[in-house]
This record gives C-alpha cells, structure tokens and sequence, in this order.
C-alpha cells in the first residue's frame, strides 16, 4: 500500500510508505486531505524531487479500466464502472416536469427543441457525453495524486458490418441490407412483406415496431424492429402480447468508437496502442487474468518490461449527482425526503457495527441498508439513531479499496508456457 503525497501548492509527488506519512502526520507536517486512496498534503516546503511515471488506460463503453508505473512497480489502479442509466434518468425527469403542467400551479408553457444545446454543432448525447467525461475525469483524478510523465490509451476500432454479418466479403461493404431503400421503415416493410409478423394480416395498417425498447436498451438497427398491425400493435404495448427479440450486439462498439474520437479530441497528448499488443503482453509477460485494471497495467508495460504489481485495487463507480424532489398529494402538499434523513443522504459511506458501506435505503425509523459498491446488501437494517460514522460523504464518484486478483509474484513469471 502506498500513500499518495502533494505539496503545499497541490501539486503531485511521488507516493511514500505508510511509515513515512504516519511520521509526517504525526509532527504536523502534512494534514489528511483524502481518505480513499489516501492521500496527505505537505504543510512545508519540499524539493519536489519526481521520478517518471506513466500511465494507461483501458478504454470502454461500461467499465474502464486505469494504471500507473514507476520504476518497474505498479503504483495506481483502478476499475472505473460508468453510468448507463442516463437516458433513464433523463425520461423520468421529462415525466415529473410534464406532469407539472397538468396540476394546480402556475403555467408552464411547453417548450420543446428550443435549447440552444439542442442546435449546437458537434453535439453529443448525453449518455455518450456521460461516458466520454468518465474518461477524462479518471485521467484528471490521475494526475491530480501523481506526476505522469506520459499517458498510453488503448483505442479500439470495430467493423460494424462484420459483427452483424460475419460473412461478409470485401464487395459487400458496398452492397448493405438497405441499399436500394428510402429508410429503414421502407426497408423493414419490404422484409416482412407488407404483413403483420403476428397475425399475418395484409391490406391493413401496419407500424414498424422495437422489439427491445428504446428505453431498455433497445436500437434502430433492422434485426430490433418488426412489422405489427395496429391491433397487434397496441396489444404489445398493452403487455397482452410478448415478442421476444435479442438485444443489438452493436451499441458498444459504436458507442467504444465515439468516445475514441472524442478522446482525441479532448484528452490531450497519449500514445495509442491497441487490443492486441495488449492481450499479448497481459497473457504473454505477465501472466494476469483478464480484468480492466490489469489491462490497464500492461498498457503501461514496454515490450517485454516485467513489473511488480499492487496489492490494492480502487473500484470506482459513477453515480448522478442527486435524486429528483418528488411531491405526493393532489396539491403537491406532501414532500417525499430526497435529502438528508438522520444527517445522511443515499449514498453516503458510513460505519456501522454492522459492518461499513454505502447508505442503500433510508426510513424513518432510522434503520437503513447499507451496500457494498456492487449492490450487495451489507446489513438490511443498521441502527443508525444509535450509533454510525459518516466516513465520506456522497459525490457523483463512490470508490472502494479492495484487494487485486492475483498476487505480485504472477508478474515475475519468465514464460506461462
């Protein structure tokens, strides 16, 4: 374990041992600024004496993964699990403002494609825009605890057609599914032959519909829609008909090549290296499982470059910044909390004699559940009217210490043959 030092400025240095800071805190001359990972700032002045340090990272569409070496030793890691409830997040707020309009209140007037974020060039949504700054925040958390020299990043380019077809043939990139048609519904029309796929009713009116909802995940790639009738139609929607699909096996990959783009856009100067330098030198040299944060390690690596590896792993995970203010009542008289309850909020790290983890549920009673950062229950119902300590309060990005995988001697295998 190391303990991760900055100077009076806030500027990184090299991390120390844990005997190091213990002294350095004990003569008052560095104060505790951050508890996971920990980290401590000098309270004098220092040579500021750095070594290089580079880091990597393990891009993606759900968890990244994040690493530093200096000297032969791994000395950050991390595995960052990014949010995919934005979308989500983002119909239920357009729920509670619509029903806004309907109570007893003062007039809202409708408003609709009149933000000037909607109109602005470049724009992105906002699930990928969530994703694309996870990246850079994790880079900017980074380099605010060390002193990287350089950053390696690990892009990926996908061939969507070959994932959809893996028979294609060199000609047939030119030669798609909808080549010869308006737009997909025309397309989509024309498969099914003009005729409802439930009833096989023709000479109807007929709608082009997602199989797996937009909402749960759901795309406009042809293999999710299907022809309905209207009466099949509303029947679906009304859960008296269950047509089962397969979810898009397209959605990461396009959305891993966005934020590729935009990392070279915004991220700033890295040297970029690829899947299967990676794989080779995670198999190969170091002999590591596969985990986001190991692939992250061997980014780092240099060819051939053997490495101690870290006992301690972060686990991060993005969350949104608050809960929505609900009201209940036929005049929105009654406040449903959102906020503090007890002194805590949701999300909120806390020790109990039940055990340490994150506020899950609260209740008036004062007995809450607690979790670890993956959901796992802890306790379903620590008293905490009687005694807890808040060790962190909540903010958009939880961290948990655990231990790695595998242990430092798997790095110094010669060959896993």
């Amino acid at each position: 374990m190391l303990v991760y030092i900055v100077n009076r400025d806030f500027e990184p240095l090299m991390p120390c041992s844990p005997a190091k800071a213990r002294k350095l805190l004990e003569n008052d001359k560095a104060k505790v600024i951050k508890r996971t990972p920990f980290t401590i700032k000098l309270l004098y002045g220092s040579s500021g004496y750095k070594q290089e340090v580079t880091a990597g990272m393990d891009t993606g569409s759900k968890k990244i993964g994040c690493a530093a070496i200096a000297n032969g030793r791994v000395i950050y890691q991390s595995e960052v699990q990014l949010r995919n409830n934005v979308s989500r997040k983002m119909k239920q707020r357009k729920r509670y403002r619509r029903t806004r309009r309907s109570r007893k209140v003062r007039y809202r007037e409708p408003r609709w494609q009149n933000r000037a974020s909607m109109k602005k060039e470049g724009r992105l949504a906002p699930s990928i825009k969530s994703k694309v700054d996870s990246h850079l925040k994790e880079k900017k958390f980074v380099e605010s605890i060390l002193p990287v020299s350089k950053w390696k990043v690990e892009t990926a380019s996908f061939d969507i057609h070959k994932i959809s077809n893996s028979d294609v043939k060199r000609w047939d990139y030119q030669n798609g599914q909808q080549k010869g048609y308006y737009n997909v519904k025309a397309y989509i029309l024309d498969r099914d032959n003009y005729q409802c796929q439930e009833c096989k009713k023709k000479n109807t009116k007929l709608h082009v519909h997602h199989i797996v909802f937009r909402s749960d995940g759901g795309t406009d790639t042809p293999d999710n829609l299907i022809t309905l009738c209207t009466s099949c139609h509303d029947k679906v929607h009304d859960g008296k008909i269950e047509i089962k699909g397969k979810r898009s096996r397209t959605k990461n990959a396009t959305e891993i090549g966005i934020v590729k783009s935009q990392l070279k856009k915004q991220f700033g100067e890295f040297e970029e290296t690829y899947g299967y330098e990676t794989k080779f030198k995670r198999e190969q040299v170091l002999c590591l499982s596969k985990t986001h944060y190991h692939d992250a390690v061997a980014v780092c690596c240099e060819e051939g470059e053997l490495v101690d590896l870290s006992d301690i792993v972060y686990y991060k995970k993005h969350v949104s910044k608050g809960d929505y203010r609900q009201t209940n009542g036929c005049h929105s008289e009654k406040v449903i909390p959102t906020g503090k309850l007890f002194g805590l909020r949701k999300f909120d790290l806390i020790e109990t004699p039940k055990g340490i983890g994150f506020v899950k549920g609260k209740r008036s009673t004062g007995f809450f559940a607690i979790s670890d950062l993956d959901g796992n229950v802890i306790s379903p119902s620590a008293n905490v009217k009687k005694t807890y300590k808040r060790l962190t309060a909540r903010t958009t990005i939880l961290t948990e210490r655990r231990m790695a995988h595998s242990s430092a001697g798997q790095a110094r295998a010669v060959s896993c043959a």
